[in-house]
């Protein structure tokens, strides 16, 4: 094979392969080789780097160890990075005890040697923190896309202007418009959920609150996993009179449909799925009960009193 050599190709003509490299030392089979727009690097007769036409650089490896970077900072081994047959892929950082994610030059986010994950600060927020996250008015957002939309739950630590409570969680629809909420103040926490009245539409008075309620069946009764503590509620599938407060079905199971659909893995083939329920949204009917209620009482005490005044 011809050998040219000039002041404008260099050195061409001689592609090499891993173990007759094209420039080597004394060892053949370690040296540079090259191919169509590739540059490869070969020890011991096998590719270990390639540099494509694209500038991707891959590392190859021959199944042990010899797939890793290793950094020095002079003598010392300051990091590695990759994997081999028996590891997972791996990042070890050996000189600080922090393994630190700079974006723009700024650290984002950061491993402290204690395992503490911290993201938007560089150390934890108390002794014993597994994850410490700061920022702005958002710490954090958790977001669901599918072709029917999105789910957001925004964990934040926004005090409203001039207010005294805090929303540390906030849930939100496909829209973007808020449909719960976690609020704190100095001594209390609360619960939201929308109840805006223009939300709504189709509003009527419930009339029906002392038959409905008369349906509900409260118990006393201890959880299985806790014999020792007893109890009040109902029984999620017993709950007809306000079925928006259940979720879930009575008796149902993993299926293998649900695992083919992705929804489970194939180990929780029959394991029960159970019901669970919202006992706040019997509130409107026992306020309804109530009401009935009181205005039969208010009739029968007119009736008394017309009596004994009779």
């Amino acid at each position: 094979m011809a050998l040219n050599i000039n002041g404008t190709t260099g050195i061409s003509g001689v592609d090499g392969s891993a173990s007759t490299a094209s420039v080597a030392g004394t060892d053949a089979n370690t040296g540079l080789s090259f191919a169509s727009d590739t540059v490869n690097i070969n020890t011991g007769g096998s590719t270990r780097a390639t540099v494509d036409s694209s500038g991707t650089i891959q590392v190859k490896g021959d199944g042990s160890n010899n797939n890793k970077i290793y950094g020095y900072d002079g003598s010392s081994l300051a990091w590695i990075l990759g994997c081999n047959n028996s590891d997972d892929p791996e990042f070890n950082n050996f000189r600080s005890g922090n393994l630190l994610f700079k974006t723009n030059g700024s650290e984002r986010m950061r491993i402290d040697s204690d395992g503490t994950l911290c993201i938007g600060t560089t150390s934890d927020h108390g002794t014993g923190d597994v994850i410490s996250v700061s920022g702005a008015a958002h710490i954090m957002e958790i977001q669901n896309t599918s072709t029917a939309g999105h789910r957001t739950i925004t964990l934040k630590h926004a005090r409203a202007s001039g207010g005294t409570s805090a929303e540390q969680i906030v849930f939100e629809a496909h829209d973007g418009g808020a449909v719960g909420s976690i609020q704190s103040t100095g001594s209390a926490t609360s619960y939201n959920t929308s109840s805006d009245y223009r939300l709504k539409e189709n509003e009527s008075a419930i009339s029906d609150g002392i038959t409905r309620l008369k349906t509900l069946k409260p118990y006393r009764f201890n959880f299985k996993v806790d014999a020792s503590t007893t109890v009040d509620g109902f029984f999620a599938h017993e709950v007809t009179a306000v079925p928006e407060a259940i979720t879930g079905t009575k008796d149902a199971v993993v299926t293998q449909a649900m695992i083919d659909a992705g929804e489970y893995t194939a180990d929780k083939l029959d394991q029960e799925i159970h019901q669970g329920i919202d006992q706040s949204k019997l509130v409107p009917l026992l306020t309804a009960a109530l009401q009935e209620a009181i205005a039969k009482i208010e009739t029968l005490e007119t009736k008394v009193a017309a009596l004994e005044a009779g």
